[in-house]
C-alpha cells in the first residue's frame, strides 16, 4: 500500500461518520460533493485532453479528446457512477475519464443521463440507449467500448443486457470499474467488508437504491440489478475492483456468472484498497496502474477486432 494510499483512505473514512449523523438527500450530497469536485478537477485534469460538451441526439454528454497519441477507429463510451443519484462528467469524473483517454489514448464520450430521485429508473436506461444508439449510428466502423464505474458499471452491464435483449449493436468489450450489481445490497461483503470499506456505509448504497427504484419494481430486475440478469452472448468484459469495497460481491458475483455463461471475463481484485481509487488521478500512483492495464487490455482486444 503506497503512503499516499493510506493518507486518502483516512482523509476519507470521516464521510461515513457525517453520513450517519446527517443523512443527506440526494440534493445535498450532490451541493456538498459537486463544487468541491469541480474546483479540484479543473487543478488536477490532464490538459492534454480537449473537454467539450455535447449532445449524444437529445441525450447530453461530455466528450474528452486526447490531444495526442489518439487511437483511430476506436473510441469509448463511459456511464459515471454516483447512486443514480449524483455525479457528473465535469464535476466528481471529470479527472478520471480525463486520464483514461489521455492513457489509452481513446475519445471518451461521457453520458449524462438523468439522476433520481427526480427521475428514477428506467429514465438511467432510456437515456443510456439512446446516447449508445447515437454514437454507433455516427461511429458505425469504429471499434466501441462501453465502460462504467460503480452505478454506471452497473449501468452499462444493464444497457449491455438491453442492446443484447433488443438485437442491437453490443459493445466490442466492456469495463466495469467497481460495479454496483445488485440493487438488494445483500451480498455477503456488505457485512465482511463494512469496517474495511472506508468510503461506504451499507446504508448508503441502500438509500441510494430506494431513490432510484420505484416501488412499483423489483430490485432483482436484471436491468436494475443485472447480476440476476443472462449473461449469455455478452463481449469479452474487465473488472476491476479493491477488496475493501462492500461491493466486492458485486464484482465476484458478476465475473462468475458470465463465466459460467462463456463470456470472456477477467475479474481483478486489487489488494487493500478502496471503491473507484482510479478517479483520484495524480493523487495515487495506482490509478496510472490500473489505467495502465486498462489500456493493455482494449489493446489486447484491438488485435483480435481487427481480425474480424
Amino acid at each position: 500500500m503506497s503512503f499516499r494510499r493510506m493518507i486518502l483512505s483516512t482523509l476519507i473514512r470521516p464521510n461515513k461518520l457525517l453520513y450517519r449523523i446527517f443523512r443527506p438527500s440526494p440534493k445535498m450530497i450532490r451541493l456538498g460533493v459537486h463544487p468541491p469536485a469541480w474546483l479540484g478537477s479543473k487543478i488536477l485534469s490532464p490538459f492534454t485532453s480537449k473537454i467539450e460538451r455535447t449532445n449524444f441526439g437529445t441525450i447530453p454528454g461530455v466528450t474528452f479528446n486526447p490531444k495526442r497519441n489518439v487511437k483511430q477507429n476506436s473510441l469509448i463510451v463511459y456511464l459515471h457512477g454516483g447512486g443514480y443519484c449524483f455525479g457528473s462528467s465535469l464535476t466528481t469524473h471529470r479527472i478520471g475519464i480525463s486520464n483514461l483517454a489521455k492513457i489509452t489514448g481513446r475519445i471518451c464520450h461521457s453520458v449524462e443521463y438523468r439522476l433520481a430521485p427526480e427521475f428514477q429508473h428506467p429514465a438511467a436506461l432510456d437515456d443510456a440507449v439512446a446516447a449508445w444508439k447515437h454514437i454507433v449510428n455516427e461511429n458505425s466502423d469504429s471499434q466501441i467500448i462501453l465502460a462504467g464505474d460503480s452505478a454506471g458499471g452497473g449501468l452499462s452491464l444493464a444497457l449491455t443486457m438491453y442492446l443484447r435483449d433488443n438485437n442491437e449493436r453490443l459493445p466490442d468489450g466492456l469495463i466495469l470499474f467497481s460495479p454496483w450489481t445488485n440493487l438488494n445490497c445483500n451480498f455477503e461483503t456488505y457485512n465482511t467488508r463494512a469496517k474495511a470499506d472506508p468510503m461506504f456505509l451499507p446504508i448508503m448504497p441502500r438509500e441510494a437504491a430506494k431513490n432510484y427504484v420505484p416501488e412499483s419494481m423489483d430490485n432483482s430486475n436484471p436491468y436494475i440489478s443485472p447480476v440476476f440478469g443472462d449473461f449469455s452472448g455478452l463481449p469479452s468484459t474487465l473488472i476491476i475492483v479493491g477488496d475493501q469495497e462492500i461491493l466486492l460481491d458485486d464484482s465476484r458475483i458478476v465475473g462468475e456468472n458470465a463465466a459460467k455463461h462463456g463470456v470472456d471475463v477477467d475479474v481483478r481484485v486489487w489488494p487493500k484498497i478502496f471503491h473507484d481509487w482510479w478517479l483520484f488521478g495524480p493523487l495515487l500512483p495506482e490509478s496510472k496502474k490500473c489505467l495502465l492495464e486498462v489500456k493493455e487490455w482494449i489493446n489486447n482486444l484491438d488485435v483480435f477486432y481487427e481480425r474480424k
